[in-house]
């Protein structure tokens, strides 16, 4: 069975400590001039839960398209601010508290999604540089409703379903070059997931709710920072979340102009 349940005090714990290391002045490094940037981001990953209840797992898979904006906070620090919008496919769930049970097959669900970053350079060595980056990203999703056939009475069901996910962890990246920046990104990650279905036919009325209360992975990740021109620049990154029994994935890319 897979099942990677956990609290969030260790990922907080983590989140707080990289937070107060970008704001030592033995490591953090010098100030830059503040700046602005802004952009466009498309963000994917599939992670493997367990829910609340079940002992089946099943597979979270979300795309998200993002408009970005990051300011320059000084001292290396820079926090990002995203909005755009989220398609979740909550594979594989079967309510059978319903007056009607139902399977809900891979339909993908439109939802709003907001997120803050926060990226701290920590420590410059030769051409090397430690750093560190916090996320937290939410996807608030929107009621579809499906018609329920082949009964001799009208019904319908609506379906609706949340996530949020906290990561934070160190960044090791290697300047090559002006113009390509790689890293190597190692991250601790909490997951909350719920998906509430309502059920009506004619007089018959009901309401199942799942939900991942916590669920706790690690990711590695391997990015980069590629300079296009002086004000543009893509960021792309790709990794891996291991779980006992397989691997999820996530994946991102952006272009992001500098004002």
């Amino acid at each position: 069975m897979i099942k990677r349940r956990g609290g969030v005090r260790g990922l907080v714990a983590l989140g707080i400590g990289l937070v107060l290391a970008t704001v030592s002045p033995s490591t953090a490094a010098e100030p830059k001039p503040r700046s602005l940037t802004a952009g466009v981001v498309f963000d994917h990953f599939s992670s493997t839960v367990v829910w609340e209840g079940d002992t089946e797992a099943s597979r979270l898979l979300s795309s998200l398209v993002s408009a970005r904006a990051g300011f320059d906070l000084g001292r290396g620090v820079t926090l990002s601010l995203t909005a755009g919008l989220s398609l979740s496919d909550f594979n594989a769930l079967v309510f059978r508290d319903l007056p009607i049970s139902l399977e809900f097959g891979s339909a993908a669900l439109k939802g709003l999604a907001l997120g803050a970053e926060l990226e701290a350079v920590l420590i410059n060595f030769g051409d090397f540089e430690i750093g560190a980056a916090g996320r937290f990203v939410s996807s608030f999703g929107l009621t579809r409703t499906w018609p329920l056939e082949d009964f001799a009475v009208p019904g319908e069901a609506k379906g609706k379903g949340n996530w949020m996910e906290a990561s934070a962890g160190p960044r090791l990246a290697y300047r090559l070059s002006r113009g390509f920046v790689p890293y190597l990104e190692v991250a601790a990650r909490w997951l909350r997931v719920d998906f509430q279905m309502d059920e009506t036919l004619d007089d018959l009325q009901g309401t199942e709710k799942k939900r991942v209360p916590g669920d706790f992975s690690f990711s590695v990740s391997l990015g980069g920072d590629i300079r296009l021109a002086e004000r543009l620049m893509v960021r792309a990154k790709a990794g891996i979340i291991p779980f006992a029994g397989g691997v999820d994935s996530l994946a991102s890319v952006g272009l992001v102009f500098a004002f």
